[in-house]
């Protein structure tokens, strides 16, 4: 698993995951970073917070391109259609919106990570 968020955020995200039972394999404070750690690492699901410095659509479009490519996972943001899609088109797998908490962001991972299964 890949976070890439503001400090706060990351810390907060970082929390929840692993309270959750999951593993987080790298830390990003921007899109670059994300970016790069998700092409060292090759984690299955990557969490990007929608404000993430360098653009999260960017990068989760970047991260997505490659074949064997991990899920992207998109929090943040208010939940508008406009966003959800925006977020899908640069290809992420999923959108939570808001600020989520540690039962619903690791919910919505294992369902991302499902999908990589599939």
């Amino acid at each position: 698993m890949l976070i890439a968020a503001g400090t706060w955020l990351r810390t907060k995200l970082r929390g929840a995951l692993l309270g959750a039972g999951m593993v987080v394999t790298a830390e990003c404070a921007t899109a670059a970073e994300a970016i790069e750690a998700a092409a060292r690492e090759r984690p299955d699901v990557c969490v990007l917070d929608r404000e993430l410095s360098g653009g999260a659509l960017a990068a989760a479009a970047a991260i997505t391109a490659p074949q064997r490519a991990p899920k992207v996972l998109v929090v943040g943001g208010h939940g508008s259609d406009a966003e959800r899609r925006a977020a899908i088109l640069a290809g992420a797998s999923a959108y939570l919106s808001g600020e989520p908490d540690g039962v619903r962001l690791a919910a919505a991972v294992a369902a991302t990570q499902e999908r990589r299964q599939r």
